[in-house]
This record gives structure tokens, C-alpha cells and sequence, in this order.
């Protein structure tokens, strides 16, 4: 649409600019000063739209380009630019007689028969445009003083001449046009081309323009019948003012209007005590993205309507300050939270669509000094932040200590923008660790601050306000980093590297490429995708579609996805069919945290089973008993991490931890698990009685035997706990599983098959020594029941069980 972007820091540095912006100016860049590279000016431009002095929420205006010669109709806004704070977005377009309807914004009506720019610095005049089919025009350019006169002798009714020229005296015309409230306006009659004479409405404003220029004016000239002058004179007045006062989308009074009508009504009422209520939506952003712009208008002008009737019933003001803001002035007291929850039970916030969505209201008192009803709004502002995202509560009142809350907030947070530049935040790392072996098997990178003052500073007291103010995109990009450094390092020195996990957030999406940028990273340090795992929490995937997309083209290139506190918020059983994942991590507070621990155990246990039917890994998270542990083995968990293991650790601290040998099992997560028992296709598949399965007590296998020796195809759960080994291992030994038995028993046990199968229903039972996978030696009693015959060898189901501490009370 020729509209060109960038954004500036109060310091006129350049912070963004986009694709076209970058053609109109081709030497821009980031971090230079825009009156430099713009219009190669030494000092902020004279005519600049934006005024540090008087920022606005949004302003609109025309200014001059002298390079182009070309006018540009420019919007200017007030705006937080991620991690370089406040700063002011910029939005130009050319202006041209196609375009020439976007003058309408400066209160002329939305068509004209002619444009005039008047130079009163330069006593010069430019014809931008005029149809030269209705009227007797001047020449396209010129001189400015004596243009009046030629118009007067030459184009003008004699009857009008007189007041035609008071109209046009330049030495009173500014005054004019500021005492008219910034529009000057009158109407004469004018020579047309067919030699008649017809009404003409003169509508004079001033503009900004470029540094050659200097005090500029616009003058749009307009055909009016003689008969309707004098009504629309008025009409046009009312609309232009109209114009200036209200936004044009709820046709509430815009900021500067609320907050001067506001001062009047408290001036106006001095024995009256007033209150400003501040009013935001709950993710209104979200709620255009979901429901499309039009929903959002809607909802915005529902709001406006509501407060318009509350300012009509109570005499009070009512503004819409941008975006999905507002704000109402109304004597004390007007405000309370019985009918602040009547009207959200109205529509449109009575429907499935809006939950989520609700508006957030502040409320302060008026003071009584020169700026109280500005700081008043403020203070309003910090109140209703206090009740965002508290769905119980949607209204809340100032208290002196929100303001120093939010002080407090906003030093941190200059704090933590340096800390970032100095490098003060540090990775700690927590291995995740095998149930059944203790071995590493991956990290999970954790953040520190560690202060300069304060020494280290845990996430906790740092990472939730960053959410809040929308920062924690500039630490996780730190974090990524540095993560990726120290695999880096890792390599370069020869140590063999393992996964690290880091956190992905819902506002990276919306502050960053985060496929661009985590694929970045990993090309600038040459490293392999599966040693920087992804983690993202359940409730940001089951509610953000953009999330669920970044992780599909994440995994697409290669990443391993986690799914953090899975079966914490939104998940069931069935959402495990839908989710495009790798891991699943359980929060092993899940249990602390709820009344029934047999529920939570088989909830637990279910998702569990459910992930490895799936071949989903699954990690515990929080593990810091000995029991802990011994449970998730129990129920199939292989990997975990807590304090049971290890703490989060510094880098100096874990290099130390992996110079150990046998401390790290390198085949991580994904290598292959020996294949679980499926019973009910066991009996499907043969004639064996479910009583015989239901007596087999503890752990189960099943063998194929051959003539000398057999081979393990699958187990449950319950082998695990009766030989201490663990899927990986035994999926690499399980055609070699009976060199696990020592050469003088591997007899005895090759005739207890043969028994077995000597007596199906029967079967046969007897105690062997076998090596553990560790090398250990144990003694394992084994029930035999032989299943079927298939070519070169016989199928076998067994009951395995660790007899050793019988073994040796009964040699004592």
C-alpha cells in the first residue's frame, strides 16, 4: 500500500525499519540517528511530527520532503518496542491526487475542486491540485503577497472582495486559524470557467513540512450552493470539531479531548469529589487474531457505548485513549464492584467467544492539584495491571504501594537491560537422569542472575516480570545463546557433548522469529539439531495455534520438542493422539498437590502408559525421594530429574560431574526399548487360560527357545523391578540374554523350558543364578508356561523373581 515503517528511541536512534522503508532511505540502519540518515540533517528535524514534550497516543499530519519534493501524510505512535523500551513508530504514505481523500483527516471534507501549499516563510504558493474544468485558476505557482490581490481583482464577486481580503491578510492569519480552534474557514463567491459566478467554501490549516520550508498552510477549496452556505457553514463546523474531538471508531472524546473535558467537569464541580476508572481487555490482541478485526471493533464499541451511558447517567466523561484503552471520569464512589459485574454479564461479554476476554478496570480518586486528573489516569492504569490475569477479581482501586511496586518493576527492569549488555545472567544446569541406572542422559539449561550486589538471584524473582511487561523474549534469546556457546565449548575441547533443553515462551511468538532464530543459532555454532532440545509448556501449545505451528516446522527441521508440566493444565488422555511432541515431562508435584494420592498415582501411571504405546519419552520432573523414584520405575518411567539426583549445578560444577567415567549414558532418550508384554494379543493368539496368566505373580517374560540357548522378545514392567536393568540395556542384550546366565546353570534352565513344554498348563518352575546387567550376580526364580511351537524354536511366557535375599536366609 506504499506505506513505509520505523521506529525511533527517544534518542532518534533508529531501533526498526522495514522493507520499504529501507528503499525510500537506502543508507538506514539500525542504531543510526534518523535526521542523519534521513534527510542528512545535523539536529532533530524542525518539523518532525513527534513532540518529546507533548507525546500523544497517536498523532496525525502532513509533512515535506525536500529531497523527494513530495508530501507525505504521516502517523506517529507511542509504543514499547520490546526490549528497547518506549519509542515512536512512524507510518508514512505519499500523498498524490490519487490519495488526495487523505487530507480528510485534517477536517476538510473528504473531496475539494482545489489544493493550495502557502509558504509564509518563504512567500510562496504551489497549486497541488485543481480542476481546471470548473474554475478560472491562477498560475501553478508563484509568488505569495500579491496573489490575494489578483484573486480579488480578477476571480472574486466585488460584494465578497472586502471580506475576501481580511480572510487572506497574512499578517493575522495564524492567530485566525489558532482562535478558530486550528481550522479557518469561509465562503465567497468565485469566477467559474463558463463566466459565472458560484459559491466557494476556503478552508485554511496548518501543517509541518520539510527543514526548507517553514510555516506552512493548506488551503482547500470547495464548490457550495449560494442557498445552502449559510446551513452547511455551520454543519461543517460542528463536523470538523467533531473530527478533532472524537475517535471517529467508538465516538468517545480521543486522549486529548477526554483528559481536557475531564479537568473542565472537576474544575467546573469544585465541591465534588471525582474518580478516573482505567479500563484495558484481557489479550485483546489474541482476541483479533482468533476472531478477526471486525469482532475486536465490535467489542470496542460495545464498551464504548457502555461507558457513554454510565457518563450520561452519572454526568461524568468518558474517552477512549487507543487501542483497546479507555477511561471515564465520574464523581466518587460511582464505581463498585456489584455493577462493574452486572454489566459484564450483558453482552457481548455474556458469550462462549469473549471468556478470556474480559476487561480489567483501575480506579483512582481526583487529587487536587494542577495535574491531578492525568496522574489520577495513571494511577488508575497501575491499579487495573494489578488485576490482570485474577479472573475472580476485575476491578481494583489505587494503593500507594502499586506505584512503588511498579517503581520498584521498572528499576529491575532497567536493571535487567543491562545485565543483559554486561553478561550477568549464567546457566545452571539439571541432568536428566535413567530411573534404573542413575547415568545422565540429558540437561535441562536453568537461568541465574548472578548480581553484582545481590549475588545470585533465582528466576523467580525476575522472570515473572519479565512476562508481565513483555521482556522475556530478550533473556530466552540469552539464554539460547548461551546454551549453545557452551555445547560449542563443549565440542572444541573434545568433551563429547549431550541434549540441553531450553525454554521456549508464548511471547517469543509474538516478539521474534523463533524458527529463524533458533535455526540461526545452531548454523553460527555448526551444531547438530538434536543436541538442543526445545521445551514448551502444555497450556501455551493447547491454546495457541501459532505454537503448535512453530513447533511442527521446529520438529520438521530437526528439533526434539518437550512438552513441560504436561498433565498440569489442559491435558487428557486423549489429547496424546493430537500433540506433535517428543517428550512429555510430568511435574512429580502433581501428586503433593492433590487429596487423593491413589488417583493421582493412576492418572499418572496412565499417562505413562498411554506416551509409551505412542513411543513418547516421558521425564519426571521434581523427583526428590528415594520412594519418588521407585514409583516411576514401577509405573514405567525411565528418565527423571530432581533433587534426588542432582541440583542445578554451574557449568564448572557439571564439566567436573562428566569427567566421570560411566557417569553418562550417550544413548540419551531415543534409544530403542525392549518391546512390552501385549497380553491381550498373547491371548488372541494361543489357547492358554487367562487363569494361567492372572496366577503369574511379579514380573513377565517372554522367551523364544532354542536348542542351546533362548532369547528375551518382551517383558512388563515388573521384569524391570525383579532384575534392575533398564529398556535400553536389555533391548541391546535381549537375543543375548541367556550368556546373562552363568555356563553350569544354563542346563538347568534349558531343561526347565523343555519340562515346560512337557507340561503345557502345568508348566515348570525352579531358581538359577543369573548376572544382573550391572555385572552383579543374583538369584532368580522363574515360572514357566509354554505357548506354542514356531519352526526352529518354542514361545514361552515366564514369571521372573528376584530370589536372592531368600536364597541367602535360607544358607544362613
Amino acid at each position: 500500500m506504499q506505506r513505509h515503517t520505523y521506529v525511533i528511541d527517544h534518542n532518534y536512534r533508529i531501533v526498526y525499519f522495514d522493507e520499504a522503508a529501507k528503499r525510500l532511505f537506502p543508507s538506514a540502519q539500525e542504531g543510526g540517528l534518523c535526521y542523519k540518515l534521513f534527510r542528512n540533517a545535523g539536529k532533530p528535524c524542525e518539523d518532525c511530527p513527534w513532540n518529546p514534550d507533548q507525546p500523544d497516543l497517536a498523532v496525525q499530519t502532513l509533512i515535506f520532503s525536500p529531497e523527494r519534493d513530495q508530501w507525505y501524510e504521516i502517523t506517529h505512535l507511542e509504543v514499547n518496542w520490546f526490549e528497547r523500551g518506549p519509542c515512536v513508530l512512524f507510518s508514512g504514505k505519499p500523498i498524490d491526487d490519487q490519495s488526495r481523500g487523505l487530507f480528510a483527516t485534517l477536517g476538510e471534507p473528504p473531496s475539494y475542486d482545489a489544493l493550495f501549499e502557502l509558504n509564509l516563510t518563504d512567500d510562496t504558493y504551489r497549486m497541488l491540485y485543481s480542476d481546471s474544468s470548473k474554475y478560472n485558476t491562477t498560475a501553478p505557482a508563484g509568488k505569495l503577497e500579491p496573489l490575494p490581490a489578483e484573486s480579488v481583482n480578477r476571480r472574486v464577486h466585488p460584494d465578497d472582495r472586502l471580506v475576501f481580503q481580511e480572510f487572506w491578510s497574512f499578517a493575522t492569519l495564524l492567530d485566525r486559524i489558532e482562535q478558530a480552534g486550528g481550522v479557518l474557514r469561509n465562503e465567497f463567491r468565485r469566477l467559474l470557467s463558463t463566466g459565472e459566478w458560484g459559491w466557494t467554501a476556503q478552508t485554511v490549516v496548518p501543517v509541518k513540512r520539510g527543514e526548507r520550508g517553514g510555516t506552512v498552510v493548506m488551503c482547500f477549496v470547495s464548490d457550495v450552493k449560494a442557498e445552502e452556505g449559510s446551513r452547511k457553514n455551520l454543519a461543517e463546523r460542528v463536523r470538523i470539531r467533531q473530527l478533532r474531538e472524537r475517535d471517529p471508531l467508538t465516538d468517545l472524546y480521543n486522549a486529548s479531548t477526554f483528559f481536557a473535558k475531564a479537568k473542565a467537569l472537576v474544575e467546573k464541580h469544585p465541591a465534588q469529589d471525582y474518580e478516573i476508572a482505567y479500563l484495558d481487555i484481557e489479550h485483546f490482541k489474541l482476541y483479533n487474531e482468533w476472531h478477526g478485526h471486525e469482532a475486536g471493533d465490535a467489542i470496542l464499541r460495545a464498551i464504548a457505548d457502555w461507558l457513554a451511558l454510565i457518563a450520561q447517567e452519572f454526568d461524568g466523561v468518558a474517552g477512549h485513549l487507543g487501542s483497546d484503552d479507555f477511561a471515564i471520569a465520574l464523581p466518587l464512589g460511582s464505581v463498585t464492584e456489584e455493577n462493574i459485574e452486572t454489566q459484564l454479564k450483558r453482552p457481548p461479554f455474556d458469550s462462549e467467544e469473549t471468556i478470556g476476554f474480559q476487561p480489567a478496570i483501575g480506579v483512582c480518586h481526583i487529587g487536587d492539584n494542577d495535574n491531578a486528573v492525568n496522574l489520577a489516569c495513571d494511577h488508575a492504569m497501575i491499579a487495573m495491571t494489578a488485576v490482570k490475569g485474577t479472573y475472580a477479581q476485575r476491578v481494583a482501586w489505587y494503593e500507594k504501594s502499586m506505584a512503588e511496586e511498579l517503581e520498584s518493576e521498572a528499576k529491575t527492569l532497567l536493571e535487567v537491560k543491562e545485565a543483559l549488555k554486561n553478561r550477568e545472567f549464567v546457566l545452571h544446569w539439571q541432568p536428566q537422569c535413567s530411573t534404573r541406572t542413575d547415568r545422565i542422559v540429558g540437561l535441562e539449561a536453568l537461568v541465574r542472575w548472578q548480581h553484582p550486589e545481590r549475588g545470585l538471584v533465582m528466576p523467580g524473582a525476575f522472570i515473572p516480570m519479565l512476562e508481565r511487561n513483555g521482556f522475556i523474549a530478550s533473556l530466552d534469546l540469552y539464554v539460547w545463546d548461551e546454551a549453545c556457546r557452551h555445547l560449542r565449548s563443549w565440542i572444541d575441547r573434545g568433551v563429547k557433548p549431550i541434549p540441553v533443553s531450553v525454554n521456549i515462551s508464548r511471547a517469543d511468538l509474538y516478539a521474534i522469529d523463533v524458527v529463524e532464530a533458533l535455526e540461526s543459532l545452531v548454523q553460527r555454532y555448526h551444531l547438530d539439531h538434536g543436541l538442543l532440545e526445545l521445551e514448551i509448556t502444555e497450556s501455551a501449545y493447547a491454546e495457541d495455534e501459532k505454537m503448535a505451528t512453530a513447533v511442527n516446522r521446529l520438529r520438521e527441521l530437526g528439533f526434539t520438542i518437550l512438552m513441560d508440566d504436561f498433565g498440569s493444565g489442559y491435558s487428557s488422555l486423549n489429547m496424546l493422539k493430537d500433540i506433535t511432541v517428543d517428550v512429555l515431562k510430568i511435574d512429580m508435584r502433581f501428586l503433593s498437590r492433590s487429596d487423593d494420592s491413589r488417583r493421582s498415582k493412576g492418572i499418572l501411571e496412565a499417562i505413562v502408559s498411554m506416551a509409551r504405546l505412542m513411543d513418547l519419552r516421558v521425564i519426571a520432573e521434581g523427583a526428590e525421594t528415594k520412594e519418588q523414584v521407585e514409583f516411576l520405575q514401577n509405573i514405567g518411567c525411565d528418565y527423571a530429574q530432581g533433587y534426588y539426583f542432582y541440583r542445578p549445578m554451574s557449568a564448572e560444577a557439571l564439566e567436573e560431574l562428566l569427567a566421570q567415567d560411566g557417569i553418562v549414558d550417550y544413548r540419551g532418550l531415543f534409544s530403542p526399548r525392549m518391546e512390552a508384554i501385549d497380553i491381550n494379543a498373547l491371548m488372541k493368539r494361543d489357547e492358554t487360560s487367562r487363569a494361567v496368566i492372572e496366577n503369574l505373580i511379579g514380573g513377565l517374560a517372554v522367551y523364544a527357545v532354542y536348542s542351546d540357548r533362548f532369547e528375551l522378545m518382551q517383558v512388563n514392567n515388573g521384569y524391570y523391578r525383579a532384575t534392575g536393568c533398564n529398556s535400553v540395556d536389555l533391548h541391546e542384550r535381549q537375543y543375548l540374554i541367556s550368556k546373562q546366565v552363568p555356563a553350569e546353570d544354563l542346563p538347568f534352565v534349558l531343561n526347565l523350558f523343555d519340562q515346560a513344554e512337557l507340561h503345557p498348563g502345568v508348566g515348570a518352575e525352579g531358581t538359577f543364578r543369573r548376572y544382573r546387567l550391572s555385572g552383579e550376580l543374583m538369584w532368580m526364580r522363574m515360572k514357566i508356561f509354554f505357548l506354542r511351537r514356531e519352526q526352529d524354536h518354542s514361545i514361552f511366557l515366564a514369571s521372573v523373581a528376584d530370589a536372592t535375599e531368600l536364597r541367602a536366609s535360607a544358607h544362613k
